[in-house]
């Protein structure tokens, strides 16, 4: 993972900007004081909620990502999100930007979900958001499961696709700029499975989005699934 994210770090911003949207959803999702932002990335959404005036840990594993967060006066910690045992109890633990699927197996998402209750204090928030990855099996053709929208402005071009191997991971393919390709392995995670994992674990009032609008999640149509689920 590192070395795609590293591959990428000096464009980040450019194609993952903080909309508006991000910003009054997390206004009316989050609750209490504290925040886990875990793949903070270069820090984005560790800076608004600090500027809100949310006390913010955050949390990445590429070296690069997190320099360029230093360079916005953002400490990004180095720690793997399956550690975050080893830090205090927050109000509100944030997960976006499809980080969960980079975990390796489904033990592994299960096993962070764990935690992350662990380390929640009681009515505190989980908010989770990955790609649907629903949407993307039921138009496979063989092993191409399909594209992600083209991200093109005037500082980047950005193409994803995604392609299953013999395993059941996703190949989720990047081309930056028409020269740097990459490859990466996902986990995919179905919206029925979270869920049923969330409930298993203790979680309550789980809410599904289709987006940061809070649109409502449709399995054949979201691009987006987002999950708020509290302790």
């Amino acid at each position: 993972m590192s070395k795609f994210y590293n591959e990428i770090a000096e464009k980040y911003d450019y194609i993952f900007p903080l909309s508006p949207a991000h910003q009054t959803f997390f206004a009316s999702e989050l609750c209490g004081k504290t925040v886990l932002d875990v793949g903070a990335a270069t820090g984005n959404l560790t800076a608004h909620l600090l500027s809100q005036g949310y006390k913010v840990t955050a949390i990445d594993l590429s070296e690069r990502l997190i320099a360029e967060a230093a360079k916005k006066g953002i400490v990004v910690q180095p720690l793997n999100m399956l550690d975050i045992d080893q830090l205090p109890i927050f109000d509100n633990i944030v997960c976006i930007g499809n980080t969960l699927p980079h975990l390796d197996s489904k033990t592994s998402v299960q096993l962070f979900l764990q935690k992350a209750y662990g380390q929640l204090a009681q009515k505190g928030k989980l908010i989770l958001q990955i790609v649907n990855f629903q949407k993307y099996f039921a138009q496979k053709k063989g092993n191409y499961l399909g594209n992600l929208p083209l991200i093109a402005n005037d500082k980047v071009k950005f193409e994803r696709f995604y392609y299953l191997n013999d395993s059941d991971k996703i190949i989720f393919k990047t081309i930056l700029d028409d020269t740097i390709e990459n490859e990466e392995l996902l986990q995919p995670i179905f919206a029925n499975e979270l869920t049923d994992w969330l409930i298993k674990i203790g979680f309550k009032n789980l809410k599904l989005y289709g987006n940061f609008k809070k649109d409502p999640f449709e399995a054949e149509k979201s691009m987006t699934l987002i999950v708020s689920a509290e302790k």
